[in-house]
């Protein structure tokens, strides 16, 4: 016989916070009554409005100045797409690190679509749900329609930006005697002067007679219609079956019965109620469009999926439940671009591309913004842009899970034991890469070296094929050729144990789930820097001799770099006689050119050399190994070089810890005589949990991702925790102390916004219920707040970010049974930077009503 529990009064109490007792329309479908339908349906209709400024760290730095890493206002070259060419020139990544905004414009695309009091959504929602009935079998099917008067028919925001349509127009003209080497008119073609190595310049904009070339910076205003299908289904407009099962009763043995379902359903385990991620209730993915959508009822919120349930009581006080899912959902992220969208990409495909600068860069999602705006984008035709594969998805079947619920009279006058395992696959996504295409000058040691490896990059293709950036076969950063997907792990084991009873007048309720080996996100710009070990040189390595590069600072050494004794030799003998060709040319932080010295590694602030040369020479720009400007931490972690891993791979983008997640909750009921409100009945709940993963490697070994940390968690290129630490560098052995421009991270990571071992947080809910104030009128306010209080858990989105608090305070005003008003504000703040919503304080009202 099944028991109603003092906590499961109280939680079907707390369902009434977001949902109405129904009227429903019965009717027989046959003379005997043996046939009953039931159709219930609730008619939603509602809006929000933003009720804050957008804040300016939670806004990409190019999308608040487009040229945050642009020209001087006459056009001269100056802050070269914020990335140095040479040791000492750090002055592009502390423009950039100073500069106000997030180290990203893949994270903003929400905050920039709408303004302070827009309305950002007004849906009218239809939910109907059938029931049909027959003995103890039955059908049950539940449909949910949306359509979104705001977001269905959008115009985007992005305000820096390439396309096909403006490229032509927002390039930035190569003019004579502005680039690094400022070389006579009568030289049109060499790219180092009138650049003809990229786009032809449109003749209106062509200042002279020879080719012209446009370079990429800062990008126009483009505001678009919305288009993409996905993100459209998600939150413009959608028809969405949720439930379609049909269920029944079978006779065992005795008085004993078999309950079944088989179709999309929902399994609910466990006793979270509110801290749901990392809980044992893990059978159906959130759909968090549905849930931030004004006027969302609760059974919206997971997403039914087709199983095979089946429940008996095997004993007296014993219930055992079992289910086998042949159907997987994932979890549908906020859309890219709505309102509440932490990313600019989705899941099931939604928007098929990244930016892989630090902030800088114009958005470009066709990736035609080539060539960069950078004097060595001559040795690489790539954009900054990144493809994003297809959803790599797992199979439906081989998911099962198995509870033995135990209610015992005897403990504490009344509890119940639930023991749970589940073997699922991954409800979350998580980022993968496929590193990039090899570099033509991998195995370079010496600037002749180079011209031999990568005879047709775009500097040297333009002297045949001027103005056509995208023929160069030759490439030394292909960046553009890195893949992003979205993966789910398979076959992730959970073991839960939970309870609840009775203490005085409060109910309580725990669980903890514990998962084996549990998958947990790599930190997504440690993963891309291993995706770029393939780029550039295996300078920061020693060859099989023991020996270097040829090292920077003389032209000798960059013509005679693959003789280095012969090289020292005729530098000494040119610099007795007063000549000396030490220096590359390169742009000074007032727009001049000047000379910069050679850019090895130093050991210490005196510029003591290191053991070896780690570069070769270019002239206008200097090139190290990979692993000095991409140092990875997982390619070590897992027993690999930095820098050699190899091209085109999958690097996979998990690691597999054991992990804890715990939840206590209590829950307090108090009548009319027992509250100080003079309400007919307050119901207040407080649920305690915490993360903990024990096995966390320390952060000079690895870093999981965690919300906010957009930039790299070895040493900047401005000099920030460039100490030559194994935290500064990973393993590489060309550390170089202090400031190094040819970095491509330009500023460390604070180290406190990675994950913790340990995070924890509460949060509290209260619903005070007035009713018939007025006749046929009721009154329910309803509070709720949330404090992480202390810790970071790991993951891309997470129960707990340290410091971040987010209250809601609603009122509902019923009249009888079925017609509502309700009117909220939810507001965020703490966090700082981590705390993606900081700036999205919220107010709504929709109206319900139900039949």
């Amino acid at each position: 016989m099944e028991k109603i529990k003092p906590a499961a009064r109280a939680a079907a109490l707390l369902l009434s916070l977001f949902s109405l007792p129904a009227w429903s329309l019965s009717f027989d479908l046959d003379d005997n009554g043996e046939w009953n339908a039931v159709l219930n349906t609730t008619i939603t209709a509602g809006a929000a409005w933003r009720m804050q400024d957008r804040a300016s760290d939670l806004v990409g730095k190019s999308n608040l100045d487009p040229n945050v890493c642009g020209r001087t206002a006459d056009g001269r070259m100056l802050y070269q797409a914020c990335q140095g060419l040479f040791r000492t020139q750090t002055y592009p990544a502390q423009k950039l690190a100073s500069s106000p905004g997030q180290f990203t414009v893949n994270a903003d695309d929400g905050n920039l679509n709408y303004d302070k009091h827009d309305i950002v959504q007004a849906p009218l929602k239809i939910t109907q749900d059938f029931t049909l009935t027959h003995g103890d079998w039955g059908l049950f099917v539940k449909g949910l329609y949306f359509y979104d008067f705001v977001n269905n028919d959008f115009t985007e925001n992005h305000p820096n930006r390439i396309t096909p349509e403006n490229m032509l127009d927002v390039g930035t003209v190569s003019v004579p005697g502005r680039e690094v080497l400022p070389l006579p008119l009568g030289l049109p073609n060499l790219p180092l002067t009138q650049r003809s190595d990229s786009v032809a310049c449109p003749p209106s904009r062509n200042p002279g007679i020879g080719p012209c070339g446009l370079v990429y910076g800062p990008g126009g205003v483009v505001r678009s219609k919305r288009s993409d299908s996905e993100t459209l289904r998600q939150i413009g407009t959608d028809l969405q079956l949720l439930d379609a099962f049909v269920y029944g009763k079978l006779p065992l043995w005795g008085d004993k019965e078999l309950t079944v379902k088989l179709g999309r359903q929902t399994v609910n385990w466990g006793e979270s109620t509110l801290l749901v991620f990392g809980s044992i209730n893990q059978v159906n993915p959130v759909n968090a469009n549905n849930f931030y959508r004004t006027g969302f009822l609760v059974e919206e919120v997971f997403t039914p999926v087709g199983m095979f349930y089946a429940s008996m009581e095997p004993f007296d006080g014993a219930t055992l439940e079992a289910f086998y899912q042949y159907e997987w959902e994932p979890l549908e992220a906020p859309a890219p671009g709505s309102y509440f969208a932490f990313l600019d990409v989705g899941s099931n495909n939604a928007i098929d591309n990244v930016n892989l600068s630090f902030g800088g860069a114009a958005e470009d999602p066709e990736a035609v913004g080539r060539l960069i705006d950078n004097p060595l984008s001559g040795i690489t035709n790539t954009s900054l842009t990144a493809q994003r594969l297809k959803d790599k998805e797992p199979d439906g079947g081989g998911q099962y899970g198995l509870a033995l619920k135990y209610y015992s009279e005897d403990f504490n006058a009344g509890t119940e034991f639930g023991f749970y395992f589940m073997n699922y696959h991954a409800r979350n996504p998580y980022v993968s890469v496929i590193s990039v295409d090899e570099s033509c000058a991998k195995d370079v040691r010496s600037t002749l070296g180079f011209i031999a490896s990568c005879p047709d990059v775009p500097l040297l293709h333009t002297v045949l094929r001027p103005n056509d950036p995208n023929g160069a076969t030759s490439n030394a950063v292909p960046f553009d050729t890195l893949k992003v997907q979205l993966e789910y792990p398979e076959d992730i084991k959970l073991f839960g144990l939970s309870f609840n009873t009775t203490l005085g007048d409060f109910s309580l309720q725990g669980e903890v789930a514990y998962r084996p080996d549990e998958p947990l996100q790599v930190d997504l710009e440690d993963l891309v820097f291993a995706g770029f070990g393939p780029t550039l040189s295996n300078c920061h390595l020693r060859d099989e001799q023991g020996q270097g590069c040829a090292g920077t600072g003389s032209l000798t050494g960059a013509l005679l770099g693959g003789i280095p004794a012969l090289s020292g030799v005729v530098d000494r003998l040119l610099q007795f006689f007063g000549v000396d060709f030490l220096g590359g040319l390169g742009a000074m932080p007032d727009g001049s050119i000047g000379l910069y010295p050679g850019s090895d590694y130093v050991v210490d602030a005196n510029g003591t050399p290191g053991a070896y040369s780690d570069t070769f020479d270019l002239l206008i720009g200097h090139v190290p190994g990979s692993g000095r400007a991409f140092p990875s931490f997982i390619i070590p972690y897992r027993g690999g070089v930095v820098g050699k891993n190899p091209g085109n791979s999958y690097i996979r983008g998990w690691e597999e810890f054991d992990s804890y997640q715990f939840n206590l909750g209590a829950t307090h009921v108090a009548g009319a005589t027992d509250n100080p409100f003079g309400a007919d009945q307050v119901i207040t709940l407080l649920e305690l949990g915490a993360t903990w993963v024990p096995g966390m490697p320390d952060l000079d070994e690895l870093q999981l991702e965690a919300p906010g940390t957009y930039t790299h968690a070895s040493a900047g290129a401005d000099g920030s925790g460039a100490d030559r630490s194994r935290q500064a560098c990973s393993t590489n052995e060309a550390c170089s102390w202090g400031p190094d421009g040819l970095r491509f991270n330009p500023h460390q990571q604070d180290l406190g916004g990675f994950p913790d071992k340990l995070s924890w947080g509460y949060v509290i809910i209260s619903q005070i219920k007035y009713e018939s104030v007025l006749p046929g009128i009721s009154l329910m306010p309803q509070l709720t707040w949330k404090h992480d209080v202390k810790g970071t858990a790991p993951g891309l989105a997470t129960n707990f970010v340290e410091g971040r608090k987010n209250g809601d305070i609603g009122l509902e005003i019923r009249y009888k049974s079925s017609l509502s008003l309700n009117l909220g504000y939810t507001w965020f703040t703490g966090g700082g930077s981590y705390n993606l919503y900081r700036d999205r304080d919220t107010a709504r009202a929709f109206v319900r009503l139900q039949f």
